[in-house]
């Protein structure tokens, strides 16, 4: 059984917070005058929640089947188990949005909406988003194009099949170079772009991390891992702000900010395995929620917000954030416990091997846990703009 990462749990559970503050925000600038870099701080502070959250996804994917190489059926399982722990929740998610749009009178179109449910992305005009439906979505669009990668790879041996998946997605990356030259770092708007952009080597770096994780076995760092993570990620935050604090991001601030998210990653991995206080036990629930907390937390902020003009009238205070922050959270909890560990036991096969029953995994392949039999039955850009 693997061993558990509480720290890593945590970290993605601060990561989806990170994403959670900076739409508050952005949602609070509608109609509360901020200074500028605070309008710079929310959206970066999204950014490196998300290159976070995609580290975590390439570590799991090695910590969970990096023995299955070679293996007969390993593909098909490998995708079948994150096709349920990622599609039904967004699903519902997406029809959510849908239902939204069409009471105030939108329109959608066919063509984009099962683009958005199959996670695939659409070209857009230049300087437009890559957005599906609903607008979280596309770090998904990330994530299954990476488990693909990752399940091809699995049905060759091992040495081979890792050789593959580096050369893949480091060759995928120097084929969009030739498009989209790697110092332009505004967002892509072709598909081509998309699939092929820079921000794929975050899954290769999480794989690096699963097999040095490997290697190491056994072995734990005694640093407090989460203090010195948020330190690292606030720290080159302030820097970015205080430095260049405006968009695009210069390619080398772009890529300080992916080596300090793989550093905390690599942190959490090797930190203190296990922690009993009440802060703890807090953030690896936060971690327990944290998928439901994505894709849903914007329809929590909308609703905290037409709940505070109700109450409190338009008038503009910090406090919003909060209030949207905490409302999200619970909204993400009760999510979590009524549908998503109902929707994975629902579509996960009773019969199969008996290790991997026993592990509790995150819908956004974010850290994975082992947990007690009876915890069965209780079984990560932004929102549309930068």
């Amino acid at each position: 059984m693997m061993r558990k990462l509480t720290a890593l749990q945590v970290l993605r559970g601060i990561a989806a917070s990170l994403v959670v503050v900076d739409h508050s925000i952005l949602r609070h600038v509608e109609w509360a005058d901020y200074p500028p870099i605070i309008k710079v701080a929310a959206p970066y502070s999204g950014t490196l929640g998300v290159a976070v959250f995609f580290v975590i996804s390439g570590f799991i994917m090695m910590h969970t089947a990096g023995n299955q190489f070679g293996t007969n059926g390993a593909s098909l399982a490998f995708l079948r188990k994150r096709i349920v722990r990622i599609v039904p929740l967004y699903w519902i998610a997406t029809a959510l949005e849908a239902a939204l749009r069409l009471h105030k009178g939108g329109v959608i179109d066919p063509q984009a909406l099962l683009a958005s449910l199959f996670l695939v992305p659409v070209a857009v005009a230049p300087g437009d988003y890559m957005r599906p439906l609903l607008g979280v979505g596309w770090t998904l669009n990330y994530e299954m194009f990476f488990y693909c990668i990752f399940a091809a790879t699995l049905h060759f041996r091992r040495k081979t099949g890792l050789i593959l998946l580096f050369s893949t997605l480091a060759g995928l990356v120097a084929i969009g170079a030739m498009y989209k030259p790697l110092g332009d770092t505004s967002t892509p708007h072709t598909v081509l772009t998309f699939w092929t952009d820079p921000i794929i080597l975050l899954f290769a770096a999480g794989v690096a991390i699963g097999l040095l994780e490997e290697s190491l076995r056994g072995m734990a760092s005694s640093l407090h891992s989460i203090p010195i993570a948020a330190a690292m990620l606030s720290s080159w935050a302030t820097a970015f702000l205080w430095i260049v604090g405006s968009y695009p991001i210069p390619l080398a601030w772009q890529l300080g900010g992916w080596l300090v998210c793989i550093l905390s990653v690599g942190l959490c991995v090797f930190g203190k395995p296990v922690q009993t206080n009440l802060a703890w036990r807090a953030g690896t629930h936060l971690g327990d929620v944290s998928y439901a907390l994505y894709l849903f937390h914007f329809f929590a902020i909308v609703a905290a917000e037409k709940t505070w003009w109700l109450l409190l009238g338009r008038d503009p205070s910090i406090l919003f954030v909060a209030a949207a922050y905490f409302a999200s959270v619970a909204a993400a909890y009760a999510i979590h416990h009524l549908f998503e560990v109902n929707l994975i036991r629902l579509f996960t096969p009773r019969s199969g091997c008996p290790e991997t029953a026993l592990r509790t995994e995150d819908p956004n392949s974010n850290a994975t846990a082992p947990q007690p039999a009876r915890a069965l039955q209780k079984p990560a850009h932004f929102y549309g703009r930068k």
